[in-house]
């Protein structure tokens, strides 16, 4: 499969082949605008069949509670690229008469997912009303026995159903975002939903948490529960929604989640689950009262992705499409839709995420943090990317294309230490011949970019903040706000001058 890249945002924009039924003038404006940059080669965008990757991911929820139509963008998930997407199963829907199942809808999304090469992993969640439990998000999570046996016959009968087409269940989704301790409930919860599911698939994999954000006491206090029970084993992912207005503000927490689930289990491995950002200004969900348009969401896109590759962590994007919610329609959306769920047409952060997939596929690694010196403002961390072409690999393993991402000075098990391949980059060699574009020349200190009406400073990462936590975060000076008492120089050099 050929494969050779581009530097800079507006190259992994790139048009992909199937039109959408509108334009966005957004990305029509964004094709007109060059990054002043050395072209070094281009990018060809293969589908999830042919990537077969399943290291990042797509939101399809809400189909559980019909805010989506997935025959609607159905055709749109495979093109992107994405190895992967999540579902919810949806008990309220699934059982509407006690003891009696309908899994139609759900065999559409999966048998469709299945059919383009995708892989659905899939969110065991809500309460069902018919035995007074609730179903929406932030729900409170059931205790009582007749409940929870019901919900046990539910999941073991989805895991029947599926078994050979879903192998990765996500047991609740946020339960940590309600104000009262749930930390026991959903501990029993956790072990009852996982057993019942390794009862029809021990080889099942259970992906557990599915936290808000990245709270540590919440976690630990799970994970007390669980580690006392002697069921632990029963874990094989966390994982968490890093809801920040700069994606990169995620990451001390992060490490820091990585480092308190490393002191349980070493096995267990993180999973960015769902994580966004709206195409519009909104009063309602995560992320709210922030002036976001296309062009910031599709920079936010590429940075949550680069962030979570650098990391050495699994990621999902929310979402494959808007969601028609019974108050707003809700923009965080890849591709725009209309009051009836119809797509209109491919914002911009879809070529986003389909280039950065197609770029950071099975073949690319990171490899370490690079020497590297820049005369910016702000301290650049450069990663890295090794593998790519099957030209590059036979050429002594050629390591020289480059992501940068953030760091925060903290060497953690998440991925390759940033100082482990430093060596093997200085001094090598760039391959002669243009194949691979041309050879790279020093360049002068480069000139600041003239700023664009949709481009701003920064990008504050209250995210999904309580009123306690902004007025917490109010009192900390605005130069240190986005690390939050821990340094966290950042930037991705060609990438970071479009973000900012």
């Amino acid at each position: 499969m050929k494969k050779t890249f581009f530097l800079g945002l507006s190259s992994l924009l790139l048009a992909s082949a199937a039109p959408a039924q509108h334009w966005s003038l957004t990305w029509k404006k964004m094709q007109a605008v060059s990054p002043g940059l050395e072209q070094i080669g281009s990018l060809s965008a293969a589908s999830s069949r042919e990537l077969a990757n399943p290291r990042w991911s797509v939101g399809c929820e809400c189909l559980d509670r019909e805010y989506a139509d997935f025959s609607a963008y159905k055709p749109y998930v495979g093109e992107l690229g994405v190895g992967a997407a999540r579902i919810q199963s949806g008990w309220a829907r699934c059982e509407q008469k006690k003891g009696k199942y309908e899994f139609g809808w759900l065999d559409e999304a999966v048998d469709g997912l299945c059919e383009q090469g995708i892989r659905p992993w899939m969110c065991l969640a809500y309460g069902n009303p018919v035995y007074g439990a609730q179903k929406s998000l932030g729900s409170r999570i059931f205790t009582d026995e007749e409940t929870l046996r019901a919900w046990e016959r539910y999941v073991t009968a989805v895991a029947r159903r599926y078994k050979g087409r879903v192998s990765e269940w996500e047991v609740w989704n946020e339960p940590n975002l309600r104000g009262a301790d749930q930390s026991a409930a959903y501990a029993e919860l956790l072990i009852r939903t996982a057993e019942a599911v390794r009862k029809v698939d021990p080889e099942a994999v259970i992906i557990g948490f599915g936290l808000s954000r990245m709270p540590l006491g919440f976690t630990g206090r799970v994970l007390d529960i669980v580690r006392e029970r002697g069921k632990l084993d029963l874990i094989d992912y966390v994982s968490f929604h890093p809801y920040y207005e700069n994606p990169d503000d995620a990451t001390p927490g992060i490490e820091a989640l990585a480092e308190l689930v490393a002191s349980y289990d070493p096995r267990i491995r993180l999973f960015s689950g769902e994580s966004g950002c709206p195409a519009v200004l909104e009063w309602a969900h995560a992320l709210r009262y922030h002036e976001w348009s296309e062009y910031s969401q599709a920079k936010w896109v590429v940075r949550r992705l680069a962030n979570d590759f650098a990391l050495g962590i699994r990621s999902s994007i929310f979402a494959i499409a808007d969601n028609q919610y019974p108050n707003m329609l809700q923009s965080f959306g890849l591709l725009r839709t209309n009051l009836l769920k119809q797509v209109v047409y491919k914002r911009p952060s879809y070529h986003a995420m389909q280039h950065m997939v197609n770029l950071l596929h099975r073949g690319v690694k990171p490899a370490g943090r690079l020497a590297f010196t820049a005369n910016t403002a702000r301290e650049i961390a450069l990663v890295g990317l090794a593998g790519g072409c099957a030209r590059c690999r036979r050429q002594a393993d050629r390591r020289d294309v480059l992501v940068l991402r953030p760091h925060s000075g903290r060497r953690t098990g998440l991925g390759p230490h940033r100082d482990e391949r430093r060596g093997a980059f200085a001094g090598r060699p760039r391959a002669r011949g243009r194949r691979h574009g041309p050879r790279l020349r020093p360049a002068a200190a480069p000139r600041q970019p003239r700023r664009r009406p949709h481009e701003t400073d920064r990008m504050p990462g209250v995210g999904r903040s309580d009123a306690a936590d902004r007025a917490q975060r109010r009192a900390v000076p605005r130069r240190s706000r986005r690390t939050q008492g821990r340094r966290n120089p950042s930037g991705y050099a060609l990438l970071t001058q479009l973000f900012r």
